[in-house]
């Protein structure tokens, strides 16, 4: 069945075209860890609204969830009907849409969703953005220095990963309740620095291939015969959306094909093979057509703001942050009013700027009280362009913008997300 209600809540939080509100305490992505420990200790509560299970159970032996980095909401509609594998979810089980939390980014929820802690608390939560231990933009998830072309360049620092990531892990709360978990992700970062501490607890299994994943995570679910979570990860259709966009012909086959391999090598393997699994399906946000022909570079819109940003110790601009559909900005503070003056009549009818402190205030980092780690990380402004604009910065082979399809605001597209479930 389709969960109307989840429909009505996030429909309700909306405030215009441009911009919906997170639901960090009902129908959030953030609160998908806390479902999955309930599920399988019975411990608290189950985080998500009852809803999202419908009439199915809530305690199971193993549950299975796949994330498949930016299927949306959209493209589920978009593909429920051709898809054999995303109807059973509607005529067998309950597909229910969540909001993404915000900024609507892989960093935060790849986090979230093996930390158990949402952004607020987890301070990781956007590809590039300022770290105060090294006093410079870095990527977190590569482990390097923004806008630099090799994984790994932190190394050089000296910086342990353990000081840049949360260390509390999912897989560390289930096994005290002897819940034995497996991490399937590709091999290009399945050791990575990122994934060495955030899935700390869990096996990690690597895969090179989409099929390859698929029966090896069937395989081991068969073999377990302990209680037991099995999280695979998916990057290919987020990677096609921003190279080619999402209504591309290419991206129309990745859906399609992944979605028919996960109809015949995961369903149809474990139907009947498995009892007491729920299988679970996530996106961490969707994405929006975007056009690098009609991006705004802030440093050629006004060239002057220059001499406004923050420097570090070195006398580096603190410049770019985040992405171009939420771009951060780390603004002097005796300079702040006078920048946001500028941008908003120079942005006027393509994207609206926001003082951090609003942001923060009406709960769009979340409805607690934020960590220092956050805080300290988040810039002073942000530049939330509208329906398929884009705001960046430009330094030639470094900072450049060439997606077609691009997330991290706040529109339907990007913030809409999904939670299907069904027993296996």
């Amino acid at each position: 069945m389709i969960n109307s209600d989840s429909l009505k809540a996030i429909e309700n939080a909306r405030l215009n075209d441009n911009i919906g509100k997170p639901l960090y305490d009902s129908y959030c992505f953030s609160q998908i860890p806390q479902m999955i420990y309930h599920l399988l200790t019975g411990q608290g509560n189950m985080g998500l609204p009852r809803s999202v299970l419908g009439e199915l159970p809530d305690r199971y032996d193993k549950v299975i969830l796949i994330f498949v980095d930016a299927f949306g909401w959209r493209f589920f509609q978009d593909y429920v009907e051709q898809s054999e594998f995303l109807k059973r979810f509607v005529v067998e089980g309950v597909a229910s849409k969540l909001t993404t939390q915000f900024p609507s980014t892989t960093a935060a929820h790849v986090t979230t969703i093996h930390s158990g802690l949402p952004v607020g608390e987890s301070g990781v939560f956007h590809w590039f953005y300022y770290e105060p231990l090294l006093d410079d933009i870095i990527a977190p998830l590569m482990f390097s220095f923004a806008g630099d072309k090799q994984r790994g360049t932190l190394q050089t620092t000296g910086i342990s990963e353990q000081s840049l990531f949360p260390t509390q892990t999912l897989y560390h709360k289930l096994q005290q309740y002897g819940v034995k978990s497996y991490c399937f992700q590709h091999y290009n970062y399945a050791y990575s620095p990122f994934s060495r501490v955030v899935c700390d607890g869990a096996t990690t299994i690597p895969y090179k291939t989409i099929p390859e994943a698929l029966v090896n995570l069937t395989e081991a679910a068969i073999a377990e015969s302990q209680k037991s979570y099995f999280f695979l990860y998916f990057d290919c259709i987020d990677s096609i959306a921003h190279k080619y966009g999402p209504g591309s012909l290419q991206f129309q086959a990745e859906v399609s094909t992944l979605l028919l391999t996960m109809e015949r090598l995961l369903y149809q393997q474990v139907a009947g093979k498995l009892k007491n699994t729920l299988l679970l399906i996530t996106a961490d946000h969707g994405q929006i057509e975007v056009s690098p022909e009609t991006t705004i570079y802030l440093n050629q819109l006004t060239p002057s703001i220059e001499q406004f940003i923050k420097r570090n110790a070195q006398g580096k601009l603190l410049v770019p942050a985040a992405s171009c559909r939420d771009m951060v900005l780390y603004i002097q503070e005796d300079h702040l009013d006078k920048v946001y003056d500028l941008l908003t009549e120079q942005l006027a009818d393509r994207a609206t700027v926001y003082r951090t402190t609003t942001l923060i205030e009406e709960g769009y980092f979340g409805t607690g009280e934020l960590s220092p780690l956050l805080l300290n990380r988040l810039g002073n402004l942000v530049i939330l362009p509208h329906k398929y604009e884009t705001v960046w910065w430009y330094e030639e082979d470094r900072f450049e913008q060439h997606k077609l399809g691009a997330h991290g605001g706040l529109s339907k597209e990007e913030m809409e997300t999904i939670l299907l479930a069904i027993e296996c």
